[in-house]
């Protein structure tokens, strides 16, 4: 365990000393972007455990200091820790199962030094989103998005964020999930730069993707990582397991952005070289710009 823990830190302060110069160097109108799932906490992980995790995610979060953070799966108890050691951030969202505090939740965290929440809300992935802990067509699982706008404090430039987690089982559900969403983000969004985030439970090659992508939605939308001039760093798979012999195929994390944001570079963290596995899932971190006014 102390080999362990002696190869993270040294694995972190090596990932620090490159990705330290890249916060620094973030253009003046840049907006940094991440998605996570966290994996929530079960006893049956045993030594993946969220207690032994908890720790090395936080540190992580505060090392790349995004502007805005989604996470997936986290439950209430993982919500409040993570805003307990992350210092600067605020946090939005509600639990799945009830719209308060039970179940996962796709909180976002915004840095306060930034951004000003200007207004937020959660709707349910099912033929009736306005009502709290529904479930829709095949789905296995409650599904939520949570969504928010914001306005950055240097420019007071607004843009629109929304964070989801299609079912893992139901494919008419991440279906009609990525309809709904396509409509939602028509009519939260408007004509607000936006960006969608999560874990979609699909690849590339899904219909999922080719809805949330279609060119004729009310709000267009692309893949952030394929954007013509954007530097891809790390693996391009996202879902890792906790199992190092676990061979992933192709990300299901994604981070879609409107045409009027200009992505600088994407970055999917590779955390499995330290012995210790943050989560079963690796973050999606994104650099990017507004337009100009």
């Amino acid at each position: 365990m102390k080999i362990h823990r002696l190869l993270f830190h040294l694995y972190f302060l090596s990932g620090f000393l490159l990705s330290g110069p890249c916060i620094k160097a973030q253009q003046a109108d840049s907006i940094k972007i991440m998605t996570w799932n966290i994996r929530l906490d079960v006893a049956s992980d045993g030594g993946h455990q969220w207690k032994y995790r908890s720790k090395p995610l936080a540190s992580f979060i505060m090392q790349q200091q995004p502007d805005v953070l989604g996470v997936q799966e986290a439950m209430h108890h993982q919500v409040k820790q993570i805003k307990c050691k992350t210092k600067g951030y605020k946090v939005i969202g509600v639990g799945r199962d009830d719209g308060a505090k039970g179940g996962e939740y796709n909180a976002l965290y915004y840095n306060t030094n930034n951004l000003r929440l200007v207004r937020s809300g959660t709707f349910w992935l099912s033929e009736t989103p306005d009502i709290a802990g529904s479930r829709g067509w095949d789905a296995a699982c409650n599904r939520i998005a949570t969504w928010a706008e914001f306005e950055q404090k240097k420019n007071g430039k607004h843009f629109f964020v929304m964070n989801t987690h299609f079912d893992h089982m139901g494919d008419t559900a991440r279906i009609n999930s990525a309809i709904l969403i396509k409509d939602k983000l028509g009519e939260l969004a408007g004509h607000l730069p936006a960006i969608l985030m999560g874990d979609f439970n699909v690849n590339s090659k899904h219909r999922v993707y080719r809805i949330l992508t279609y060119p004729e939605n009310e709000v267009t939308m692309g893949d952030t990582r394929e954007r013509d001039g954007c530097r891809k760093s790390g693996p391009e798979v996202s879902f890792v397991e906790f199992d190092p012999d676990y061979k992933p195929s192709s990300p299901i994390d994604f981070i879609f952005a409107t045409w009027d944001f200009k992505v600088g570079s994407s970055t999917i963290y590779d955390f499995r070289g330290t012995g210790i596995y943050w989560s079963d899932h690796l973050p999606v971190i994104v650099e990017m710009a507004l337009p100009g006014k």
